[in-house]
């Protein structure tokens, strides 16, 4: 059995495609978001049987910020913004395609103040939206660099 395990790792490692991840291209000044997104790119190549490696013949991915953009839909008594809508989209550049993925989700500051932890949760919540399509636009491109 665990020779089996064995030989099933070494062809999995075999086949699986080097992917080169670029520095997020974020034009905003949203720190957090470059992480989520540079996070939640490699769990997607990880998860799709490729391995993060940039060397010569590797695939080269550029993650990009597109738009986000807070908007504001609700106020406290005191004229204060109370909640938010996030909008978030997001493109991968591989190989001269680009292909763009969108999410939209509320979020909410307590008492009207300022502060980091809803706006990440909301960041999060949007990675959550986005994740599977990102995973299998990444699991269908790799399929298509690994065919002769």
């Amino acid at each position: 059995m665990v020779i089996f395990i064995t030989l099933f790792i070494l062809l999995s490692w075999a086949q699986a495609h080097d992917l080169c991840i670029r520095p997020v291209e974020n034009p905003y000044g949203e720190p957090y978001l470059s992480y989520a997104f540079r996070k939640n790119l490699e769990r997607a190549v990880l998860e799709s049987g490729g391995r993060l490696r940039c060397s010569e013949g590797s695939q080269v991915i550029l993650p990009r910020v597109k738009l986000f953009k807070e908007t504001p839909i609700a106020y406290t008594p005191q004229q204060r913004v109370s909640a938010y809508t996030l909008e978030l989209k997001l493109s991968l550049l591989w190989n001269a395609e680009e292909r763009e993925f969108l999410a939209t989700v509320p979020y909410s500051q307590p008492t009207g103040g300022l502060g980091d932890i809803p706006r990440r949760k909301a960041i999060e919540e949007a990675f959550g939206i986005i994740y599977l399509d990102m995973l299998q636009h990444i699991k269908r491109r790799s399929k298509d660099v690994d065919k002769p």
